[in-house]
């Protein structure tokens, strides 16, 4: 057997299902790999800035797993492959710490978005991308 190596993957589904049901294609895929997942957790759910796959929204999933790197092909293959994955980002992640791995994520409370801003804070990117929309909408109307 060879060496395993951590992995840090940031997966795209669709925001239409709970969690243990949006997770599962990604669990499936890494347990046919052999992997052994360390964290799996939600970032966020959030609109997209393009369609992707028809869907307007998308769920993050933030996952943490060891495999043999030689399968990491694999697993992007397969990801590409399955249709409720969107997208899949693999990244290697040997230098990241436990407690790194374990940190909370904004959809976990590392997070609030609705928490009231602090005076002279800039706007929140949910704010900006409102803004930006509107203008766009009135640019077309012109």
């Amino acid at each position: 057997m060879s060496k395993t190596k951590t992995y840090e993957a940031m997966f795209l589904v669709d925001s239409g299902k709970d969690f243990q049901t949006a997770s599962a294609p990604i669990n499936t895929i890494l347990a046919r790999s052999e992997a052994e997942v360390l964290s799996m957790k939600p970032w966020d759910d959030r609109r997209l800035a393009f369609e992707i796959k028809g869907r307007k929204r998308g769920l993050y999933i933030l996952t943490y797993f060891k495999v043999d790197p030689a399968k990491v092909t694999e697993i992007e293959h397969d990801c590409q492959l399955n249709e409720e994955i969107l997208r899949a980002l693999i990244l290697t992640g040997d230098d990241l710490t436990e407690e790194q791995i374990n940190a909370e994520t904004p959809a976990t409370g590392g997070h609030k978005p609705d928490a009231p801003r602090a005076e002279g804070e800039g706007p929140r990117e949910d704010d900006m991308d409102f803004d930006r929309d509107r203008d766009r909408d009135r640019d077309y109307r012109d």
